[in-house]
């Protein structure tokens, strides 16, 4: 215990002792990943977050690695190549959290896709990976998928395509991230609220409230990025105005819906014939 309130005395003398190029408040992945990539890049960097890292929404997500297949269908094609390389990359450079997850997208007539419109669509999307998806998509006809989903509604039921994407421990995702800005030299600060900024013309100053120690110590940095996801609108003097969404994850367990692969419902009424199905 004593070596790690001695640690913590130390990066609160750091934190008070340096002017940093880049203060970053907010200990999620948006700010993890921004503080390792300016850490390496050769600037000071202090990263603090008022509660524990990846305490927010950076351990509420669907913990999903994906490309983006529904931008694609809005023609953001940019954006589904720097999302999908950038997963392509994350497997490169930590495997351990990237585990290759097939989707499963059934068509039916009347909806607003057609089959072979998805089944170019998929295959688009690995091209935008470099040729380096998880797995190669695929086009199954209606009988093929009945037999792979038989819980599905099969009136109508045109076919299905499959595509990869991953699934990702989300939480140990930002503090492996973390612990590599960490090495490169940055230092952080978890339960430190960051208070009162004032920009003096050439940089930022503000006040540290430590959650632990109960100490108060002045910090100074020439720029601070505001990381603080769906708060971002709480850390004075910020100007966004953010207007928040949510969604809900249900999860049923294996032996009531036993199947094997993701499948994507976008109409759940109109796709499935039982409540095995509709919680698919």
């Amino acid at each position: 215990m004593t070596e790690t309130v001695n640690c913590r005395e130390q990066r609160l003398e750091a934190a008070a002792r340096n002017t940093f190029d880049v203060l970053v408040v907010g200990g999620g992945i948006v700010g993890a990943g921004v503080a390792r990539d300016a850490q390496m890049r050769g600037l000071r960097v202090l990263l603090v977050d008022q509660a524990d890292f990846a305490s927010g929404t950076s351990s509420r997500s669907s913990r999903l690695l994906h490309g983006g297949l529904r931008y694609l269908a809005q023609g953001r094609i940019g954006l589904v190549r720097e999302a999908s390389r950038e997963k392509v990359l994350l497997r490169r450079l930590a495997p351990h959290l990237c585990q290759p997850l097939p989707f499963v997208f059934p068509v039916w007539r009347g909806d607003p896709w057609s089959f072979w419109k998805l089944a170019a669509g998929v295959h688009v999307y690995d091209a935008l990976c470099g040729g380096r998806n998880f797995g190669r998509s695929a086009a199954y006809g209606d009988s093929t998928i009945r037999k792979k989903l038989p819980g599905l509604r099969s009136g109508g039921l045109r076919g299905a395509v499959r595509y990869f994407d991953a699934l990702t421990n989300d939480a140990r995702l930002v503090l492996e991230t973390l612990h590599a800005a960490e090495s490169a030299g940055a230092v952080l600060l978890n339960y430190a609220a960051f208070r009162s900024p004032e920009s003096d013309g050439s940089g930022w100053r503000g006040v540290l409230c430590d959650g632990i120690s109960k100490r108060f110590v002045e910090v100074s940095a020439r720029a601070v990025v505001n990381a603080t996801g769906a708060w971002a609108d709480r850390l004075a003097p910020s100007s966004v105005h953010l207007r928040l969404t949510k969604g809900c994850h249900l999860v049923i367990d294996r032996s009531r819906l036993p199947v094997e692969e993701a499948v994507v419902q976008p109409r759940a009424s109109a796709s499935c014939s039982s409540s095995r199905g509709a919680n698919g």
